[in-house]
């Protein structure tokens, strides 16, 4: 793919872009459309892109591969997709990249379906300013949606993307629906998320802190845990969700995890005895002395006859300011 260019097909039933058997081997990339360094100014339209995993045997290049990967050696600027169909990728469905100083910017993936990626189906890495918005997703071995801002060499605590907005997707039976890892200036609003294996949504802190993100107004349906929060964070407000069906927790805290707001939310588990709020230090086997802090819990609805122990089950030893109460029984 080069600058300037439109690729654009009739309609994704009648203009599909299909892989053949056995086309990929040991040393090569699984990439359908892809670009050497830079991409700026180009859109993707109304086409399908069938990369045939299955077909190409024991073949698999998770890490690198993908049906469609923008940016990648260089970054993407002003670059669109819409209306893409991307089924069965060897790796990541939809890859928008930037680069360490040199961020994306004027990003845009919206309305397309990406299905059965044995990676993550949409991911964008270091941007300022990106929007993925009505796309579905579903079946995909690791993340629907994934965003990601961290400096991999830890030469700084401070987030390499930012201004993203993740909006009106609909999720369903991936690993965590939608995943936000030392992102910030970030919104995730009105998504539906179904079924997912291991989180609805995540925010997890590798070494760039997750702050100012906003998680609002989502619907959480099934799956062990609805939020999962993981790392010090620099302000997360997670605030009118609907969260139902949910057999571990409706929140679980893990690692350090600082600066969280958690209100006017709803929680319905499978059982009354279901915590709604876990916090698990020792999860994926961390250090039992790390601490919560800076914690407001508040104003969130639950169902009535839900066990008064099983609000907000807390393991961890140490704790500052923390105000985790209120929890409202009026759901029926």
């Amino acid at each position: 793919m080069r600058g300037g260019v439109t690729l654009e097909g009739v309609d994704r039933a009648r203009s599909v872009l299909r892989l053949a058997d056995a086309q990929r081997g040991n040393g090569t990339y699984a990439r359908i459309i892809s670009t050497n360094g830079a991409l700026e100014n180009a859109i993707l339209r109304n086409f399908t892109v069938d990369a045939n995993r299955t077909g190409q045997g024991e073949f698999r290049n998770d890490g690198n591969g993908g049906a469609v990967v923008l940016g990648w050696g260089g970054r993407c600027e002003n670059v669109t997709i819409e209306r893409l169909n991307v089924y069965d990728a060897n790796g990541q469905g939809i890859m928008l990249l930037g680069a360490l100083g040199n961020p994306g910017r004027k990003l845009r993936v919206t309305d397309c379906l990406v299905e059965r990626a044995s990676y993550i189906g949409i991911q964008s890495s270091q941007f300022d300013g990106l929007v993925i918005e009505r796309n579905t997703v579903s079946d995909c071995v690791d993340n629907g949606i994934d965003i990601y801002g961290n400096d991999d060499a830890g030469h700084s605590i401070v987030s390499t993307s930012h201004n993203g907005l993740i909006r009106a997707n609909t999720v369903r039976a991936c690993s965590i629906g939608i995943f936000l890892e030392t992102v910030a200036d970030c919104q995730t609003v009105d998504n539906d998320i179904t079924a997912c294996r291991a989180a609805g949504i995540r925010v997890n802190r590798i070494n760039g802190q997750p702050r100012n993100l906003k998680i609002t107004n989502n619907r959480i349906t099934g799956g062990p845990i609805g939020l999962a929060i993981g790392g010090d964070t620099g302000g997360v407000t997670i605030s009118r969700n609907i969260v139902r069906g949910f057999t571990a927790a409706g929140i679980q805290f893990s690692y350090n995890v600082s600066y969280v707001t958690v209100t006017d939310n709803q929680f319905t588990p499978t059982k009354p005895t279901v915590p709604i709020v876990v916090g698990d230090p020792v999860q994926l086997g961390r250090n039992p002395e790390e601490q919560l802090t800076f914690i407001t819990i508040r104003g969130n609805r639950v169902p009535r006859g839900h066990s008064p122990t099983r609000m907000f089950v807390n393991h961890y030893r140490r704790e500052w300011q923390l105000n985790a109460g209120d929890f409202r029984a009026t759901l029926p």
